[in-house]
C-alpha cells in the first residue's frame, strides 16, 4: 500500500515530537495531512475545525497518539472541545502554515501503514453498504475525466490571500497527480476533487482540453428552504413520479423527496399567509438577498453569511439584525425554522443538505449521466461550455416533476 501525506511544506515533525516520540513522525504527519485536507475540502464547523472520532485517530495512530496530539499542540495544531453525544474533538491547523504551500512525502511506517489499510476497508464497506448508490458510482468515473491547467493554477495560486493559499495548493496538487477523492456524507452530500476549490481556479479545470462552466439554484439554501415548507405544507403538496423513461445510463426513478418527520407549520392550518406567499414569490425569482439587503443596509456577502449563521442555524441568543429583519418580514418562515430545530440548531440545515443532495445528485444527475460531462458541487453542475443547456433541460424536467420551480444561474468558464 502506497499512502501519501499532503503537509505545510514547512511542517516537520522534529520540531514538536520528544526524542521518544519521533520514532511515530508519520503519525503526526498523518494527523497534519488528514486536518490539511479535510480542511482544504470545507469539511469543518463554522470555525474551521476539523472534527475528528477519537476512535479513529486511536485505531490510526495506536497507543502513542495522545503523546503525539500533545506535543503538535505546542504550535502546530489547535484543539476544539468535544461535546459529548453532539460532537467530536476538533483540530485547527495553526495560523503560521495557511500560507504555506503544499508538500507531497510518503509514508513508511510499516505500522501507521498496515492501520491506515484496515482504518480505510472499514470506512469503505461502512460507506458502501449505507450511502452509495448508482449515481455515486457514476460521478465518481466522470471526475475522473477532469484535468487542470497548471501554468494558470499556480499563477492564481501566487496570487491568493496568504490564508487560503495552502489549501488550494493541496486541491490542485491532487488534480495535477490524478488523484480524485469522492466520499458521501451522512446527509448525502458528495465531496470530490473540486469542494473547496476556489471559484478563480475552476476556471482553469479542463475536460478534454474544454473549460468548464456551471448551472447551480440562486440562493440555493433559501430555495430548499422553501421546497421543504412546500413539502410540509398540507395544501401545496409535491407531486411524484413513478419512472423517467429517459434516465440512462444510470436508470434512477423519481423517487420520493426523503422522509423526515414534519414539523408542525401554524400557517398552514391557519390560512393563507402573507409572508409565505411573499417568501415563496422572492425565492422563485432568486431575489430573496437582495431584499434583504435593502432592508438591513448590508452587502450580499455579509446578508448570507449572516441568513446562513443567524436565521437558519443560530446557536445562542446573541444579537443579529439580519435575524431580527427577517422575522419582521416573515414572520411564518421564521416559526418554521424555529419549530424545525428545536434544540438542534443544526437540525434544518442538515435536511435543506438531504434535500439538496436528493435534487442534484438523485434526480437531477443520473438525466446527464453518460450524455454529456457531469461534476457536482453541492447545488451546482459543472459540465463543459456547450453543454450547459443540456444541464438546465434537466434541472427544469425535475421541477416539472415535483411541480416545484427555482431561478437557476448560468456561468461559462
Amino acid at each position: 500500500m502506497t499512502y501519501i501525506f499532503t503537509l505545510p511544506r514547512s511542517f516537520a515533525p522534529a520540531e514538536f515530537l520528544s526524542r521518544r516520540l519521533l520514532l511515530y513522525a508519520d503519525s503526526a504527519r498523518w494527523l497534519v495531512s488528514t486536518i490539511t485536507y479535510k480542511t482544504a475540502n470545507r469539511d469543518t464547523d463554522p470555525w474551521g475545525c476539523v472534527r475528528l472520532d477519537s476512535r479513529i485517530l486511536r485505531r490510526v495512530m495506536g497507543n502513542h497518539a495522545k503523546g503525539v496530539i500533545g506535543c503538535l499542540q505546542q504550535g502546530a495544531i489547535e484543539i476544539s472541545p468535544y461535546c459529548v453525544g453532539v460532537k467530536c474533538k476538533g483540530y485547527r491547523l495553526a495560523k503560521r502554515y495557511l500560507g504555506d504551500r503544499c508538500l507531497r512525502v510518503p509514508a513508511v511506517d510499516p505500522g501507521l501503514l498496515h492501520r491506515l489499510a484496515e482504518e480505510r476497508q472499514r470506512r469503505d464497506a461502512e460507506e458502501s453498504k449505507t450511502r452509495w448508490q448508482p449515481i455515486h458510482y457514476a460521478l465518481d468515473a466522470e471526475q475522473r475525466r477532469l484535468s487542470i491547467d497548471v501554468a494558470e493554477a499556480e499563477a492564481i495560486l501566487e496570487s491568493l490571500p496568504g490564508h487560503c493559499r495552502l489549501c488550494q495548493d493541496v486541491l490542485v496538487s491532487h488534480l495535477c497527480h490524478r488523484e480524485f477523492p469522492f466520499s458521501i456524507s451522512t446527509t448525502g452530500r458528495v465531496f470530490n476533487a473540486i469542494t473547496g476549490l476556489k471559484r478563480e481556479l475552476r476556471h482553469t479545470l479542463r475536460i478534454g482540453g474544454e473549460p468548464l462552466g456551471s448551472v447551480d439554484i440562486c440562493c440555493a439554501q433559501p430555495a430548499l428552504l422553501a421546497l421543504e415548507m412546500a413539502r410540509n405544507t398540507p395544501t401545496n403538496g409535491l407531486k411524484g413520479r413513478a419512472t423517467y423513461k429517459h434516465t440512462l445510463p444510470v436508470p434512477r426513478p423519481l423517487c420520493p423527496l426523503p422522509s423526515l418527520p414534519s414539523p408542525p407549520l401554524a400557517a398552514a392550518a391557519a390560512g393563507p399567509s402573507p409572508s409565505l406567499d411573499a417568501f415563496a414569490s422572492l425565492v422563485a425569482c432568486g431575489r430573496l438577498y437582495e431584499r434583504l439587503m435593502d432592508l438591513s443596509g448590508l452587502d450580499r456577502p455579509s446578508v448570507k453569511l449572516a441568513f446562513l449563521r443567524d436565521v437558519l442555524a443560530k446557536r445562542g441568543r446573541y444579537p443579529s439584525f439580519v435575524e431580527r429583519t427577517f422575522r419582521r418580514e416573515f414572520p411564518d418562515v421564521y416559526a418554521f425554522i424555529h419549530a424545525v430545530n428545536g434544540n438542534d440548531h443544526a437540525e434544518l440545515i442538515r435536511r435543506l443538505q438531504r434535500l439538496e443532495s436528493w435534487l442534484v445528485i438523485e434526480q437531477v444527475a443520473p438525466r446527464l449521466v453518460g450524455r454529456v460531462p457531469v461534476i457536482t458541487l453541492h447545488d451546482a453542475i459543472y459540465s463543459t461550455c456547450g453543454c450547459l443547456a443540456r444541464v438546465e433541460e434537466a434541472f427544469a424536467d425535475v421541477f416539472d416533476a415535483i411541480d416545484f420551480r427555482l431561478t437557476l444561474k448560468r456561468e461559462a468558464g
